[in-house]
Order: structure tokens, then sequence, then C-alpha cells
């Protein structure tokens, strides 16, 4: 009697273990419906086709881990079929013909519908006083897992590949559960999830349900609120797709902007300026980086759509970088209109007028005004101190003095928000010079001596 009753046990708990051991890796795997945007037509569509590029989408999943950790569980859901299909039923309430494809049919079309769609956790803690008197206080904390859905909207050219608008919707959600969910969940958490290797397919099931009609319903609010959005702006989609892009009005310093280029690697932006009809360029040594090449543009080529594998966009070689100064001395094949530089400190001082070009951010080939707020000696290196805003995508850009239209300096960085504001600083075109070894005209037999001369070492 007791080998059997020994023997049971032991097949008992060996189950139990085996559960244990397979819901730990309890997993739903669900997909976003399609179809699942059916709200009413504006009254008068747009005239215009549309396409929804669908090569985003491929593959694309959103996971969530399970809903405490009591419970094992781990969410899956592919949303690319479902996402490119709502977005396109949402478009096709406000115009006459909708597509959703690869991006090499755009040119068929109008416009091209760009459709950035995630989703992540974004769970909260609560604590709540329950009850409080003058010596006690009792305090409950309440835990509310959700998520946050963003969805962004770009509609684009297809020719130029310029960004007509740009839309975009969050929300965030508490997860809700259906009576059955909630149901298993609390007998669960009440019997210490001993069952749970039981119940978990159908808590599995019926969970994940509901978190998918959750995602469902945030897309479809999303999508609602961008399309109101785009019908108020019915009026600048309307204007022919094939019509000029709204004329820059740079006026007198589009001759400056012209000598200002966009710099661009792998992993991010930054400006630079031509110091010689040749192709010699300034720049900020962190601009550059490691990089041994680096793309540009030229204010001319605006529009354009920067990280992309299509012109038209040039190379320029890194020829010379100092990191503790943070310059860097760059060179391109052609010919281009070029910058003079004004290394005598005596010519400028604090009060002077001053300008800083260069593509902050998102924008391009940009002008801002301020004054020299003073000259100083940075860890031994020549700075000079503007009011000017100095952003992101603005290093490595030409400080000019506005008087006599001479850079000098490079705009280098500026102070964090909560540090201080107005306080942007540039190296010395004269720290530039002398760290670089160089001059105007740019002696280019002594910078292939030196490339030569050090050639060995770079390898």
């Amino acid at each position: 009697m007791n080998f059997h009753a020994s023997h049971l046990c032991r097949a008992v708990c060996a189950v139990l273990v085996s559960l244990c051991f397979l819901s730990a890796g309890c997993t739903y795997h669900g997909r976003i419906r399609c179809n699942i945007y059916k709200k009413p037509s504006f009254p008068d569509k747009i005239d215009l086709s549309v396409l929804v590029v669908t090569d985003r989408f491929i593959q694309q999943t959103v996971t969530m881990d399970g809903l405490d950790r009591y419970i094992p569980a781990q969410y899956i859901f592919r949303t690319d079929d479902g996402a490119a299909v709502a977005a396109a039923d949402a478009l096709g309430t406000l115009f006459t013909r909708v597509e959703a494809g690869g991006k090499r049919l755009s040119s068929q079309y109008d416009y091209v519908a760009e459709i950035d769609y995630s989703v992540e956790e974004n769970n909260i803690h609560y604590r709540y006083v329950v009850a409080e008197t003058d010596h006690l206080a009792w305090r409950e904390k309440r835990y509310h897992p959700g998520f946050k859905t963003t969805v962004r909207l770009t509609l684009r050219q297809p020719n130029s590949r310029q960004a007509t608008l740009v839309l975009e919707a969050s929300r965030r959600h508490d997860i809700s559960l259906n009576a059955l969910s909630q149901g298993l969940y609390w007998f669960n958490r009440v019997t210490l999830t001993l069952l749970y290797p039981v119940l978990s397919p159908a808590f599995m099931q019926s969970s994940g349900s509901s978190l998918r009609k959750n995602l469902e319903k945030d897309l479809r609010d999303c999508l609602s609120e961008i399309m109101n959005n785009l019908e108020e702006n019915r009026a600048t989609l309307s204007r022919a797709h094939d019509q000029e892009l709204l004329p820059r009005r740079d006026g007198a310093y589009r001759e400056m902007l012209e000598k200002t280029v966009y710099l661009e690697t792998s992993d991010s932006h930054g400006s630079g300026f031509f110091i010689s009809p040749n192709g010699y360029i300034l720049t900020n040594a962190h601009v550059v980086e490691n990089h041994r090449d680096v793309r540009f543009y030229l204010y001319k080529d605006f529009p354009f759509t920067p990280f992309q594998n299509e012109p038209p966009f040039r190379y320029a070689r890194v020829v010379k970088v100092n990191k503790q100064r943070d310059v860097a001395l760059l060179k391109a094949e052609g010919e281009f209109p070029f910058f003079k530089l004004d290394a005598d400190r005596s010519h400028y001082q604090t009060g002077d007028t001053v300008l800083v070009l260069g593509s902050p951010k998102d924008k391009f080939w940009t002008v801002t005004q301020g004054i020299i707020s003073a000259l100083n000696d940075y860890n031994g290196t020549d700075e000079i101190q503007v009011d000017a805003a100095i952003n992101r995508g603005n290093s490595g850009g030409p400080l000019v003095l506005k008087a006599t239209g001479k850079v000098i300096g490079i705009n280098t960085r500026t102070l964090k928000p909560e540090l201080g504001s107005g306080m942007g600083y540039a190296v010395s075109a004269y720290e530039a010079q002398r760290t670089l070894g160089i001059a105007q005209p740019v002696d280019e037999d002594k910078l292939r001596r030196e490339e030569t001369k050090n050639a060995p070492e770079q390898k």
C-alpha cells in the first residue's frame, strides 16, 4: 500500500512540476484584425489618390508581459496587416481612392501615406489613503497595468519625398479584461495560482482576446483623431501634388546659406561650411565621430529626405580631426562658394552682432541672430559665447560676424535647458586654424603630405 501511495505521489508531483514548467512559458499569439475602422466618410471627399505603404508593417509585433508577477504569461500581437488596412480604411473616408501596397507603386498616386504605429507598456502604481486619523493612516497600493498607443501619419509627395503633413495621436489605456478573464484572474490570485497550470489555456485565450480588443480600440481612436485633423487641413491637401513648394525667402542670407552644408552620418547629423573653392569643409569633431566619410547636402538640393539611400547626397572625406578641441576638416570633390575666415580676435568683441547658421533638428538651413556674450578660454580652447540659439544640428555650422559676413567661429555646443538659456558656444576660427594647421587659401599639397605621413598610423 505504501509502495503504491509513494509512486502515486511521485507521479502527481511530476505532473504538477511539468505543468508548472509549461505554464511558465505561456504565450498568447494574436493579430490586429482587418477592417476594424468603420467610421462614416466625411461629407465631401478630396479627389486624390493615396497609397498606404505596407512595407513598414512586415512582421511587426507588439509584446507585453503578464498582467502581474503572480501569473507568468506573454502576449504577442502581429500588427502588420491590421494596422495597414485600418489606416487605408481611415484615409478612405476622406480621399476618393486609397489603396495599400509596396513603396515601388508610389509614382502612381498623388500622395504616399506612411503610418508609424507603436505600442509600449505603460504601467502605473497608485497609493490611496483608505483611512486617516490623527494617529493612523492606512494606505493601499494599487497597480494598474496598461499600455500606450502612438500613431503617426506622414503624407508625402511621391516625387520629391517632401512631407506635406505630419499628424500624431496617442492613447494611454488601462488594461481591461472581460468577465471570464477577471474571474479566472482573481481565482488564481485567491488560490495562490496553484491551479493556474490547469486553467492557464482558458485564461490566456480570454485575456488575450480582451487585450487585442483594447489595442484595436486605441488604434481606431488614434486614427479617428488624425483624420479629423487631416480634414481640417484639406485646403493644403487639395492643391495639385506636382505644384512647386512654397519658395524659400532667404533674401540677403541666401548667399551665406549656400556656403553652409548639411552633414549626415549613419546615426546623427550636423552642419558644416566651405572654406575653400575646391571643397574643404570645417565642422565639429563630434559631428563626424570616427567616420572616414560623411554625407553632405547642399542648399540647392532642398527639398530632400535625410537618411535615405537615394541621391542627392554627396560624400566628403575626413582629412583631419582634433577631438579635444572639437574641430574637423573634410574634403569634397567639386567647386563651391566659400566663407572667408577671420582669425584676428581684435576684429570682434563682446556685444557685436553675430549669426548662427545650420540645420537644427529637422529644419534645414536656418539663421538665428544674437550678440557675443563673452570671449572665454575653456580648458585651453578659445571659445566665443553667444546668446543666439544653437540647437542640436547646428553643431559644426558657421558663426558669422554680421558686420563683415566673415566666419569667426564654429558652432559647437549649448547648455542644457535646465542649466540655463541663451548660452551657446563656438570654437573660434583662430582656434580652428591653429589646431588643424590650416590657413586661407588652404595648402592642399601640405595636407596631402600630412595624410601620406600619417597613413600607416591610421591603419
